[in-house]
């Protein structure tokens, strides 16, 4: 009885994880960004622009900033 409780306790947590990863990280409005020497700075990869090894990317989320405090807010 145990095996069998702790048998579903997993599966029902694997799918809950599963169901929660998808709402809470691939549905967000991902932007890949790839450094650019000669702007200094990060730009936005167009879809099907190639990627190197050794470019410098990252990925990144626009945040709403309009919650923000006047004073501004911390990074914590």
């Amino acid at each position: 009885m145990i095996w069998a409780a702790s048998f579903l306790s997993l599966t029902l947590g694997i799918g809950l994880g599963m169901f929660f990863q998808d709402k809470a990280f691939h549905n967000q409005d991902w932007m890949v960004m790839k450094w650019n020497p000669d702007a200094l700075g990060y730009r936005p990869v167009m879809i099907g622009s190639p990627l190197f090894k050794e470019d410098k990317i990252v990925m990144s989320l626009e945040i709403d900033a309009s919650q923000f405090d006047d004073e501004g807010t911390v990074l914590e």
